[in-house]
């Protein structure tokens, strides 16, 4: 068994930018889609590469924002959810819910 963690990762095709302090941009362009993200949801977002687990992430932006990390941990896991339904992270296929198995 690898000892890696495995965490969620963003969908492939995806691309992101940060736009100052007011947070950034995430692009699907086969699915010609955008979405604006604020600035805690475009740190996560540019954590989400397969290695960071949930909780990493949550050391990682309450390290830089002013949040409880267990508070951090929940938003961070709803936020996660809500890209995985609308087919945001690997493993998602178009209009698919859930990760594929690997």
């Amino acid at each position: 068994m690898n000892a890696t963690v495995k965490g969620p990762r963003r969908h492939p095709d995806s691309a992101f930018r940060s736009i100052g302090e007011e947070g950034g941009l995430v692009v699907l362009p086969g699915r010609s889609e955008v979405k604006v993200l604020n600035p805690v949801a475009i740190k996560v977002f540019g954590l989400l590469d397969g290695s960071h687990s949930v909780e990493a992430i949550a050391r990682e932006v309450t390290a830089e924002f002013e949040i409880d990390e267990q508070q951090a941990a929940r938003d961070i896991q709803e936020f996660i959810d809500s890209l995985r339904e609308a087919g945001m992270l690997a493993g998602t296929g178009e209009g698919a819910v859930g990760e594929a198995g690997s």
